[in-house]
């Protein structure tokens, strides 16, 4: 009886395409001294296998019995391995690795997005099982969605203008190159091969990866992109920096990161020193203002340096930040838009930008006066605003319970002339103006469409104001959303770029609805740039 030949094994791969900057396999190993290297004939090409000797030690949780019995006869180990092949193939360099091996490459030394990239043209467009993805509303979220049976990337509920997408996991049209592909920078891959059929594979894979099919499937994938080259990262550390000492960053503030109850902060310090100056807000000048050489700024100062929100008596710390997490900029060069926020730095594509840009500045500021902002809480600005006004309603802290749970809703901040839902917010960092969007969107739809919810409504309303909620559906063209900005900066109102994308999408949504929406500056008695 012949005997069944078995075909190679089917194994897990780890793909990174390295930088066309790497010369030699030894350029991308971060330390190669420290390795044992060997030379590897794979086709008709010369590779490098780089190994980390493994580390033998008991296992951690095993200290967890100590004093409860001897478990030394049984020997319990763990191993840990890393290994690296680095590989030629069309005059680029690839990187497999094994075990831990990715952390044994030079930071900065893979091509960003090569895997998603690769992955994206080459997997069916209906077979996808599994999306990661960084969303930029009202709550800054990573997530991993599984689907239980493949379908397209529509099905995930993706945002496609508010959503990061960060990896996919598919299964590729042509199953020669894999029986599932994932990717983000590094392409791993499920597939029967040998060492000696990498060269061709490692080709086809580049090949996939130049393609610009992606582009007209997933057009909006380029929007936005993370930045996780570490170099990159420091030498964009490195323009903001200059720009701050220099004074030619145009586009740099400070903001608080988090939702804060301004009525109980009683100021902020840059020091754990009860005797360091306090200040009423957080702002780029008074920050520069506390070193007496600014040249010694740097990247390592913006994020040890602390930010504390104090209590009331302005004695004690509430919350803590760095600085870095508080800075918001923006950098254009050449190649595009970089912003950093909650410190990270993200590229932009320049037409994407743009386009939110052009926008938003669109919207009209809302015709009524509003009175200059005295620099007191937004509950204290709201009620000066209703008593000078007997067309205006208070509705600041009158939530309404809704939708079961402990879900609450605020209809608006102020209620005017019973036709504009204004909803009032202190500037703030991208999450604090973006949390300030969805409110307007979700009190909204449900007063258009919830007639449990207008009734709530009323009940919270004074007598006088009641009629101008009707019990059926009203006409949301006779209605105005409006946000208001209340806000220390001179000039005009400039929002956080994922604020501005969050404003553009709720704006639209509202419009769709019927609603006119407005954006409104709300500058201070004495303005601060």
């Amino acid at each position: 009886m012949p005997t069944r030949q078995r075909g190679p094994r089917v194994r897990p791969l780890t793909v990174y395409l390295l930088k066309d900057t790497v010369r030699t396999a030894r350029s991308a190993i971060e330390d190669p001294d420290g390795l044992q290297s060997f030379s590897l004939r794979v086709g008709q090409h010369e590779a490098t296998l780089f190994i980390k000797p493994s580390r033998v030690a008991p296992p951690q949780w095993l200290d967890f019995f100590e004093g409860y019995g001897d478990f030394s006869d049984l020997f319990l180990r763990n191993a840990s391995s890393s290994a690296v092949l680095v590989l030629p193939v069309a005059n680029r360099w690839f990187a497999v690795t094994f075990g831990h091996g990715r952390h044994l490459l030079a930071q900065g030394s893979w091509e960003p997005n090569f895997g998603l990239k690769a992955t994206l043209n080459t997997i069916d467009p209906d077979k996808i099982r599994s999306i990661d993805r960084k969303s930029f509303d009202a709550i800054t979220r990573h997530t991993r969605e599984e689907a239980g049976r493949a379908g397209s990337i529509g099905q995930f509920g993706l945002n496609v203008e508010e959503d990061l997408l960060r990896a996919v996991v598919g299964t590729p049209e042509d199953e020669t190159l894999g029986r599932r592909l994932s990717g983000m920078d590094a392409l791993t891959t499920t597939i029967s091969t040998t060492l000696g059929e990498l060269p061709g594979l490692f080709e086809r894979y580049l090949e996939q990866w130049r393609k610009e099919s992606y582009r007209e499937r997933y057009p909006w994938v380029d929007h936005i992109g993370e930045i996780r080259d570490r170099r990159q990262g420091r030498y964009l550390d490195e323009q903001l920096v200059q720009g701050l000492i220099t004074g030619e960053l145009q586009h740099a503030w400070l903001a608080v990161p988090a939702p804060l109850n301004w009525s109980e902060v009683g100021g902020f310090r840059y020091s754990a020193s009860q005797s360091a100056e306090t200040y009423d807000d957080i702002h780029l000048q008074t920050f520069l203002g506390t070193f007496q050489d600014p040249t010694k700024l740097s990247p390592d100062a913006l994020r040890r340096r602390p930010v504390f929100s104090l209590d009331p008596d302005g004695l004690q710390p509430r919350e803590k930040w760095s600085v870095y997490q508080c800075l918001y900029a923006e950098l254009r060069q050449d190649d595009g838009v970089f912003l950093l926020t909650g410190g990270r730095w993200y590229q932009v594509e320049r037409r994407f930008a743009r386009r939110i840009d052009h926008e938003i500045a669109q919207l009209r500021a809302t015709d009524y006066e509003l009175p200059p902002w005295e620099r007191q809480s937004e509950r204290e600005y709201n009620e000066a605003v209703a008593r000078r006004d007997i067309a205006v309603a208070l509705m600041d802290g009158k939530n309404i319970r809704h939708g079961g749970g402990a879900s609450q809703v605020e209809f608006c901040d102020l209620l005017i002339e019973g036709r504009t839902l204004l909803h009032v917010k202190r500037y703030g960092g991208a999450d604090v103006l973006s949390h300030l969007f969805a409110q307007g969107v979700i009190s909204a739809t449900l007063f258009l469409q919830d007639q449990e919810f207008r009734r709530k409504v009323r009940e919270k309303l004074e007598p006088a104001y009641r009629l101008s909620i009707p019990d059926t559906r009203p006409q949301a063209e006779r209605y105005e959303i409006g946000f208001a900005i209340l806000s220390r900066s001179a000039g005009s109102l400039t929002l956080p770029f994922f604020s501005r994308v969050n404003l553009r999408n709720a704006a639209r949504t509202l419009e769709g609805l019927g609603y006119r929406v407005t954006l409104t500056k709300v500058a201070a008695t004495r303005g601060v740039a």
